[in-house]
C-alpha cells in the first residue's frame, strides 16, 4: 500500500483510533506501507510513531496530494483542514488508473528524502541546503545581514559603487563586524574592489581599516558577491553612484556554490594589490616612470636584467610563433625556463595559433614555462612583457616575418607603474582565460557528442525492448473488448497482465540504470536476516511458477541459523531475484524442456580476503567474515561469447541485459562482489559475497 498525505491529513488520520489500529493489523499480516508526507516540527512525533509501526516513510516539501494506491485499487481525496472529515473521494479499480497512480507515487517517492534524515535536520536544527533568487529588496537586505552576522569568515567582492551603497545603508553592519572580530568571533574580513579615482578613494577611506583588509583589482568585476563559511550572496546589477538598490539576489548555502565563489575570490585576491598601494599610485605623481630605448641590442640586455629582478611572475604576449623563434635564438627562453624552475611564474601567450608542432617541441625543451595559444586573432603587433604587475615592457616589432631578433625589433618602451602594468595584466589574463575556456569548451563539446551518441543508443534500446510488450497489451485488450465473456477472456486478460508486468520490470530496470549512471543510486542500509529474505523470494517464485505450469524445483540449504547483514534489503532482494529470474529463463530455453529444472541456492559463512568496492569505483582488499550465496541452475548455460562482458549493460537481448548489470552495481555498492563460475559446463552458477554483520554489532 502506498500513501501520500499532506501535513494536516497526517494529523487527522492519527486522531482516528481506527486508522491507527488498522495500520497495525495490516502490517502484522505482512503488509508493506510506504508513505510520503511533509515532516514539520509540529508532526515529528507522529512521524516517529509511523516509523515505529514499520512504515517506510519519506519527506517531500509542501506535498498537497492525498492518495492511496495498492496493487489493484486507487483512491484520492481532496486536501482537508484539521478536524474536517473527507467529503469527496475518488475511487477506481481500473488497471489504467491504478498504473497511473502507481507511476505518480513512484515519481514522488524518487523526489522525496528519508524521514530519518528530515527528522534529524529538525531536531538538530540543521539548515537544509537551499538556493534561491530573492526579488524583494527588503528581503534581500535582511538575508545579506543574516549572511554577515552568522559567518565566521567573510570575503566581499564588489565595485566601489556597492561599497558606497553599503556605507549608506549598512554602517551598523560594519560596526557589528568589527565588534565580532574584536570579540574573537570572526576572522579578518577581506574586501576586493576597484579603486580608479578620488571618489573611490573616499569610499574606501570611509570604511574602518581594522579588521577590514581591502585590496584593489584592475579586473572588471562581472558580479558583486559575499562569500562566507556558510553562505554565498550575489547580485549582477549595477549601482551607479550608490543610489540604486539591487532587486535580485542569489542566495545559497550549497557547499558547491560556497566553494566555487570562495575559489573565485581567492583567485582575484592573489592578483590584486593592497588598497594603500593603489591609492598611493593614484595620488603620487612621481609613481609613474617611463623611458624609451631605440637600440635593440641595449633593449635586449635590459630586458634580461628585468627578468633577473622578477620576484613573482613574468607575463609575455607574442603576436606570432616567429616571436617565439626569436626568443629561443636569443637565449631568452633558456633564461626564463631557469627562472620558472626557481619558482617564478612564467606564462607566454601566443596570439596566432599556426605552428603547433613547433610549440609542442618548445614545451618539451622548456617544461617549466606555461604556454598557451588563442584561436581568436587580437590586434596586438608588439611583444608585451609584464613583470610582477609593476613593470611593463613594450617591444615594437618592425617586421614579424623576420626571425633574426635585432633586425626584426624596433624601439622599446619601459614603463614602471602599477596602473599600466595592471591594465596590460588584465588584457593578458582576459586572453589567457579565453584561450583556456576555448580548450575547456572543446573538451566539453567532445563529451557532449559522446553523450549524445550514448543517449541515442539508449533510446534505441528502449524502443526495441518496449515494442514487444506494448503491442500485445494493445492488441489483446482491443480483442477482449469485442468478445463475449468466456474462459478465453480470462486467458487474454492474463496475457495482458503478463505483458504489463514485463513492461513494468523493464521500466524499473531502465530507471535503476539511469540512477546508477547519474550517481544517484540510493542505498538505505538496515540490519536483516539474509536467509529469511531468500526463503521469501523462493516462495514468491514458487507461486508464480505454479500458475505458469513450469516444473522447476528450488533447493535451498535453509536452516535455523541466522545470517545477519547490514544492507538495503529491497536492493539485495532485487539482485537475488534478477539472478533467479535469469536461471528460470535459462531452464526454459533448454531443449530438454520435459526434464525438471533445478535451481540450487546455498548460503554459508566464510573468513576470507575479499575485494571491496565503492560508488567511486575504487576497490581494495579486506579480510573478515563474509556471507557467500551461490545460485546454480541446470539450464542452457551462459554463452562463452558474452562471458567476458556478462555484467555490462546492453550487451545482449536474450536475457543477459540490464539485470546482471544492476545486480553487480547493487552488490558492489554494499562492498561485496559477484561473479559467474567460468568452469561450469552445464547450466550457470553465480556467486555473491557480502560483508557479514559482526557479532559485536548483533
Amino acid at each position: 500500500m502506498n500513501l501520500t498525505l499532506d501535513k494536516s491529513t497526517l494529523s487527522v488520520m492519527f486522531e482516528n483510533p481506527a486508522f491507527y489500529k488498522d495500520s497495525q493489523d495490516y502490517l502484522c499480516r505482512g503488509g508493506k506501507i510506504r508513505c510520503i508526507t511533509e515532516i514539520t516540527p509540529e508532526n515529528t512525533q507522529k512521524c516517529k510513531e509511523l516509523l515505529n509501526l514499520n512504515y517506510e516513510l519519506r519527506h517531500l516539501d509542501e506535498i498537497k496530494c492525498v492518495m492511496v494506491v495498492n496493487d489493484s485499487e486507487y483512491m484520492a481525496a481532496t486536501v482537508f483542514g484539521k478536524g474536517q472529515p473527507m467529503t469527496q473521494i475518488i475511487y477506481s479499480n481500473s488497471d489504467d488508473v491504478v498504473v497511473q497512480g502507481q507511476y505518480l507515487f513512484e515519481t514522488l517517492w524518487s523526489n522525496s528524502i528519508s524521514a530519518l534524515k528530515r527528522i534529524k535536520e529538525i531536531e538538530l536544527e540543521i539548515e537544509p541546503i537551499k538556493t534561491q533568487v530573492l526579488e524583494n529588496a527588503q528581503e534581500a537586505a535582511s538575508n545579506i545581514y543574516k549572511v554577515i552576522m552568522e559567518s565566521k569568515n567573510l570575503s566581499v567582492c564588489c565595485t566601489a559603487d556597492y561599497m558606497q551603497l553599503i556605507s549608506k545603508y549598512y554602517l551598523d553592519i560594519n560596526k557589528k563586524m568589527i565588534e565580532k572580530h574584536h570579540e574573537g568571533k570572526s576572522k579578518a574580513i577581506r574586501w576586493i574592489t576597484s579603486i580608479n579615482d578620488n571618489k573611490d578613494i573616499d569610499v574606501v577611506n570611509a570604511f574602518t581599516r581594522d579588521p577590514l583588509k581591502i585590496r584593489h583589482t584592475s579586473e572588471r568585476l562581472p558580479i558583486n558577491f559575499v562569500v562566507s563559511d556558510k553562505y554565498i550572496a550575489s547580485t549582477t546589477e549595477n549601482t551607479i553612484g550608490g543610489n540604486n538598490f539591487f532587486s535580485h539576489l542569489l542566495l545559497s548555502n550549497d557547499p558547491l556554490y560556497v566553494e566555487h565563489f570562495y575559489h573565485i575570490f581567492n583567485k582575484i585576491w592573489k592578483q590584486s594589490v593592497v588598497a594603500e598601494d593603489r591609492i598611493k599610485e593614484l595620488t603620487d605623481s612621481e609613481f609613474f616612470k617611463a623611458r624609451i630605448i631605440s637600440n635593440p641590442q641595449k633593449s635586449l640586455r635590459l630586458i634580461k636584467k628585468y627578468y633577473s629582478l622578477a620576484q613573482k611572475d613574468i607575463l609575455i604576449i607574442l603576436p606570432s610563433f616567429n616571436g617565439l623563434i626569436r626568443m629561443e635564438r636569443s637565449k631568452n627562453l633558456e633564461k626564463l625556463n631557469e627562472l620558472a624552475s626557481d619558482g617564478i611564474l612564467v606564462k607566454i601567450l601566443i596570439i596566432q595559433s599556426q605552428g603547433m608542432d613547433y610549440l609542442r617541441e618548445i614545451k618539451k625543451n622548456y617544461s617549466h614555462i606555461k604556454f598557451r595559444t588563442t584561436q581568436i586573432n587580437f590586434p596586438i603587433y608588439h611583444r608585451i612583457t609584464i613583470i610582477d604587475k609593476t613593470t611593463t615592457i613594450i617591444l615594437k616589432i618592425k617586421d614579424d616575418t623576420i626571425t633574426n631578433t635585432p633586425i626584426a625589433l624596433g624601439i622599446t618602451t619601459f614603463i614602471d607603474g602599477q596602473t599600466t602594468a595592471l591594465s596590460y595584466t588584465g588584457i593578458f589574463e582576459t586572453i589567457w582565460n579565453q584561450a583556456e575556456m576555448f580548450e575547456s569548451l572543446k573538451k566539453i563539446n567532445e563529451k557532449l557528442h559522446s553523450h549524445k551518441r550514448m543517449q541515442q543508443e539508449f533510446l534505441g534500446m528502449i524502443a526495441h525492448e518496449l515494442r514487444n510488450p506494448i503491442q500485445p497489451i494493445i492488441g489483446l485488450t482491443e480483442y477482449v473488448k469485442d468478445k463475449i465473456k468466456d474462459k478465453r477472456q480470462i486467458e487474454l486478460l492474463d496475457s495482458v497482465i503478463n505483458c504489463g508486468q514485463k513492461l513494468n520490470a523493464l521500466t524499473e530496470n531502465l530507471l535503476d540504470v539511469s540512477h546508477i549512471e547519474d550517481n544517484i543510486f540510493s542505498i538505505d542500509k538496515k540490519k536483516f536476516d539474509l536467509s529469511k529474505s531468500i526463503s521469501n523470494i523462493i516462495k514468491i517464485f514458487d507461486n508464480l511458477l505454479r500458475k505458469t505450469g513450469k516444473k522447476i524445483e528450488f533447493r535451498f540449504n535453509y536452516s535455523e541459523k541466522e545470517y545477519f547483514i547490514v544492507a538495503d534489503r529491497n536492493r539485495i532482494e532485487q539482485a537475488l531475484s534478477n539472478l533467479i529470474h535469469n536461471s528460470i529463463k535459462s531452464i526454459s530455453r533448454k531443449p530438454n524442456v520435459e526434464k525438471q529444472g533445478i535451481i540450487s541456492i546455498r548460503i554459508k559463512e566464510l573468513t576470507t580476503t575479499m575485494t571491496t568496492f565503492t560508488n567511486s569505483s575504487r576497490y581494495g582488499k579486506k579480510k573478515g567474515q563474509i556471507i557467500e550465496i551461490s545460485i546454480e541452475d541446470n539450464g542452457q548455460g551462459i554463452d562463452s561469447k558474452i562471458m567476458r562482458d556478462l555484467f555490462k549493460k546492453f550487451k545482449s537481448t536474450d536475457g543477459y541485459g540490464l539485470g546482471l548489470y544492476i545486480s553487480r552495481k547493487i552488490i558492489e555498492a554494499h562492498g561485496g562482489n559477484i561473479f559467474a563460475d567460468k568452469k561450469k559446463k552445464d547450466g550457470a552458477k553465480f556467486i555473491i559475497s557480502l560483508p557479514m554483520l559482526t557479532k559485536e554489532l548483533k
